[in-house]
This record gives structure tokens, sequence and C-alpha cells, in this order.
């Protein structure tokens, strides 16, 4: 390639990364590959008016370091392309480390030394996490919503596993267990509506209706029929989908969680019925087919009413 027009893709390239029309390590890359090492220092990237010092000082330390491109370094050339200065230490960031480096080392202690305490104990250390990590959902929920959710999910899991591992320590049985699991979905559903994510809406009202299946087993079990199944869930779907669709004007946002989760509890006495023995699997099919039909009819005849609030 001739030097004219080497020298005409250089200047295209340099144009390019001062207008960051390329982002700038592509930018270093190409410049790298055309000046094969050997750009002179007076070519490089002049320093834009109106930037800040501390761009400026930064670009002064990458023309200052092309002293040497001339010699054929080329690891030199690619590193006065990228050549930063690094932050000065600062006492938040010497608290931050020192606070970060006690819980990983309170966590660490914990998992070797947990079982040698008492069960009271192990208790309010899962309380205590669950708590810190709610109190920081709440406090990241505007700054950083990326952590809110971290958080938020760590809260939960340690309330489910904790509290699941601390009642089978105590011998409590299946309906302890449920009555605790109920809790922590209305404690879901409440979250929803401080933090105003709809997902766990869904999660607390799916888990509600889970621990309801789970619960109305036996009882729906007994002198089996399909109609007695139907009974125990038709009636809720229906007054979750009718709760969706009346308040659709006044906040639509979780009228579509009403809505799908009725529409869900709808097919609610079909998986039900797959865990008892008495029920009729040819039978549970031809519900399931029929109910799809109506919920499929319903919905497409009111495609118009829901169709802008129900977000689908």
């Amino acid at each position: 390639m001739d030097d004219q027009r080497k020298r005409t893709i250089i200047a295209e390239i340099e144009n390019w990364r001062r207008n960051h029309l390329l982002p700038e390590h592509y930018c270093i890359f190409l410049l790298n590959l055309y000046t094969e090492g050997e750009r002179p220092a007076s070519s490089s990237t002049p320093v834009k008016q109106g930037k800040s010092g501390k761009e400026a000082r930064v670009t002064q330390m990458a023309q200052s370091s092309g002293s040497g491109w001339g010699k054929g370094n080329t690891a030199d050339a690619g590193y006065a392309y990228v050549r930063r200065e690094v932050s000065p230490i600062t006492g938040k960031m010497v608290l931050a480390w020192l606070l970060g480096a006690l819980v990983i080392a309170g966590l660490i202690l914990l998992a070797f030394h947990f079982n040698r305490f008492q069960t009271p104990m192990q208790i309010a250390i899962f309380s205590c996490f669950a708590l810190v990590f709610y109190i920081l959902a709440f406090a990241f929920r505007r700054s950083a919503p990326p952590l809110t959710h971290l958080f938020l999910g760590l809260c939960f899991i340690i309330l489910i596993a904790g509290g699941i591992y601390c009642i089978q320590k105590l011998d409590g049985s299946i309906a302890l267990t449920l009555m605790y699991l109920g809790l922590l979905c209305v404690l879901l559903c409440a979250s929803a509506f401080v933090f105003g994510f709809t997902y766990l809406l869904y999660c607390g009202m799916l888990g509600l209706a889970l621990i309801y299946g789970v619960a109305t087993t036996e009882r729906v079990g007994e002198a089996y029929s399909w109609w007695k199944a139907e009974l125990y869930w038709v009636p809720m779907a229906c007054m979750l989908t009718g709760v969706g669709f009346l308040m659709h004007q006044a906040n639509p946002k979780w009228a579509g969680v009403f809505a799908m989760c009725g529409l869900l509890c709808f097919f609610g006495a079909e998986i039900q019925s797959l865990y008892i023995p008495e029920a009729q699997r040819d039978l549970i099919q031809l519900l399931l087919f029929v109910k799809v039909f109506m919920a499929s009819a319903f919905f497409f005849l009111t495609r118009g009413y829901w169709y802008s609030w129900l977000r689908l």
C-alpha cells in the first residue's frame, strides 16, 4: 500500500475515533494495524477543545509516550492508546473493602460453625441476614435497580431455605410448613406493591395457589369426582380474572397480573387431579381440551377489551 493511501486511511480512522463513530478499542486496533508501530508522535490524536482536565492529561500522556513508536515498538504503541490514570485510594474505598472483607469472613465462619449453634440462634441468624438484604433492597430501589433484584432474591431464598430447615429441625408438621410458606407468599405480594415489581406479585399469587392445591389435595381425593375438583378452583379463577377486568382502568399494571393468575388457576383442578390416583387420565385430558377452547374463545372475543392493558 502506498504512503498516500495509508495516510488517508489513518486520518479517517482518527476522525472516527474523535467523533466516536467506532468503539475506542476498534480504532486502537486499526491504528496499530496500519501504522505497524511506526506512527510518529506528531500525528497522534489531538486533545479536543472542551475536554476535562483529566481527559486532557490522559491524552497528553499517550502523546508523550509516542516517542518510542519510531523505533518500531508495537507493544508500546498499543499501550499508549489505552493508558488511563488509576483512581486515588479514598477513605470510602477502604471502608467498603473492609466491610466486604468482614462480611465474607463472617459468612465463612458461620458456614463452618453453623451446626454448633442452637436452633433459636440459627433462626436469629437467618432472620438478621434476610432483614439486612431486604433493607438493602429498599435502599437501592431507585439508585441501583439490579442490586434491588439481587438483594430481594437473596432475602427470599434465605427465608425459604432457612425457614424450612428450622421447621424440619424442630420436627414441624407439613401444615406448619405450608403456613410458613403462605406467609412468605403474602410478604411477596406486599413487597410487589412496595417495590413496584410485577414479578413479585406473580410469585406470591402463584405460590399461594400452589400451597392451596397441596393443602386441598387430600380433601379433593376423598370420594373424588371431577365436578368436586372444579368447585375448588373455578370460582377462585373467575374471581381473580374478574378482579383483573374490574381494575384495569385504575391500575392496568396489576390488573394484568390478576387476570393471568386467574387464567392459570382455571386449570388448577386438572393439575391437582394428576396427583390423585382415583382420577381418570382420559377425563383429565378431555377437561383440559374443553377448558383450553373455552379460555381461548373467551379471550379472543374480548380481545378489544383487554389487549392494551394485559400487555400481550
